[in-house]
């Protein structure tokens, strides 16, 4: 099991689309409909298709840091957002999730980013434990429903 991070192509986009959610996680994430249609006017985002071998698998989508410094969400500066990510009802369970937040987490490095921030909506059977249990915290600001989560990206002194 090697989960990849693609773009996504005229070939891969209705793969994708396909791809659910559990009926008790739809309140947790957008569509991936709605990503694509909303990626258009995100600027400074990219979206990729999660991938192992053939199969989709989710998907993850991204703001750069200039993207974020232009249009938020405002919370630190020089920071990437994770905007989305989706895996799939029935790919869940597998370590997809946590593979696809270490490839966001090198993405935002790459970029220079100083932290990745995330935005959960916290509710019982949310998603804010997962990320917590990566180092991400609350920082207390609730912006369009979701709690934004930081994770500080900085190298670690030796």
């Amino acid at each position: 099991m090697t989960l990849e991070a693609r773009p996504v192509t005229r070939d891969t986009l209705w793969p994708l689309i396909g791809l659910t959610l559990r009926d008790d996680q739809r309140d947790l994430v957008a569509t991936n409909m709605q990503t694509f249609a909303e990626a258009a006017y995100e600027p400074g985002s990219v979206v990729w298709g999660l991938w192992d071998g053939d199969e989709p698998v989710g998907l993850m989508a991204m703001v750069d840091p200039d993207g974020v410094a232009r249009n938020g969400p405002f919370l630190l500066p020089g920071a990437a957002y994770l905007w989305r990510l989706m895996v799939a009802a029935d790919r869940q369970g597998r370590g997809y999730g946590g593979q696809a937040l270490r490839l966001a987490i090198a993405t935002a490095r790459g970029w220079g980013a100083g932290h990745l921030v995330v935005g959960v909506n916290d509710v019982a059977h949310g998603n804010r434990g997962f990320y917590e249990s990566f180092g991400f915290v609350s920082s207390g600001v609730v912006e369009d429903g979701d709690l934004l989560l930081s994770l500080d990206l900085a190298p670690v002194q030796s």
